[in-house]
């Protein structure tokens, strides 16, 4: 990896962000000239006033009245978690997102829901719909398809990945929030609408996304929050996987069915599902473990995008 492909990973890694050219060719220039070392950058980006800011705007911790003792010792029994959550100081560790991320992705929600309703769809452990509670929601559903009885087929190693501990943290919670195992297609089975639909993970595993999407637009009030992998293209374009052999075609952790451009989302919003508005909020760099072919430039930084959908 050369110098500048290096600084970059630490922009992309600390500040969530791509370099200034400025700030690009002043820190290659002191790696060039060994005024600093490679091993030099992570103290140097941790002790920056940007990366401090983001750590102090991002944590969001819930309170609980659990000592922290009792929260360490449930902790402690899960082997991993989906979502980082920090109950009285305390956090879990073997996450699959971290806090910074999932705060990121909280950015979308309004940060008073007084009187509102909120359908999370894909909940996984919950995170955002105890959020939505402590930022006073009057109604949370919370549902995944995942549930129970599915997760009792796949093996033990996707197990460690995708455990639902959602039980758990809504009873260190003391929360009201309600839970349901049901599929993001039945949501029209509900008969109930939502002011707001939490949508945060889930578009690039559905075969069936524009069926999907107007469903959800049938059930919402005012608009629904999406987040998920994006291809980097102007283009309203959507990359399909052929499932039927992963190995072969490119997708051996079975990344998912689809992943579409920005302007491939918008466009279905609103020219097919119905919402009068689509935009892009926001984007966040993304490593992953191996390239996928799904990055046309062959990196292993993908894109996540954070849409709001409005009718």
């Amino acid at each position: 990896m050369d110098l500048r492909e290096t600084i970059r990973q630490h922009y992309l890694n600390f500040l969530n962000r791509e370099p200034d050219l400025e700030g690009l060719e002043y820190y290659f220039i002191e790696l060039k000239n060994n005024r600093i070392k490679i091993s030099d950058l992570e103290i140097i980006f941790k002790n920056s006033d940007e990366y401090k800011s983001i750590i102090s705007q991002k944590e969001i911790i819930f309170e609980s009245k659990f000592s922290k003792e009792e929260i360490q010792n449930f902790f402690e029994k899960g082997n991993t978690f989906y979502h980082t959550m920090n109950i009285n100081g305390i956090k879990t560790n073997n996450t699959r997102t971290s806090s910074q991320y999932q705060a990121w992705i909280s950015q979308i929600i309004p940060n008073d829901l007084t009187g509102k309703s909120i359908l999370d769809v894909g909940c996984v452990d919950g995170f955002y719909s105890f959020l939505c509670e402590q930022r006073n929601a009057n109604r949370i559903l919370a549902i995944d398809h995942e549930g129970f009885d599915s997760h009792k087929k796949i093996s033990e190693t996707v197990k460690k990945v995708n455990s639902n501990h959602f039980e758990l943290f809504k009873k260190l919670l003391d929360s009201k929030v309600e839970y349901q195992k049901l599929d993001v297609n039945n949501v029209d089975s509900l008969k109930e609408k939502f002011d707001f639909i939490l949508f945060f993970g889930v578009y690039y595993h559905m075969e069936n996304l524009i069926s999907v999407l107007k469903k959800l637009h049938s059930v919402v009030n005012d608009s629904v929050f999406l987040s998920g992998h994006i291809l980097e293209s102007e283009n309203p374009i959507m990359y399909y996987y052929d499932q039927s052999d992963p190995i072969k075609n490119g997708s051996t952790t079975k990344f998912s069915p689809i992943v579409a451009s920005p302007q491939c989302l918008i466009n279905i919003a609103k020219s097919i599902c119905g919402f009068k508005n689509a935009e892009l909020v926001d984007t966040i760099s993304m490593p992953y473990e191996r390239t996928y072919p799904h990055v046309f430039s062959g990196s292993k930084i993908g894109k996540i995008g954070l849409f709001k959908f409005s009718k």
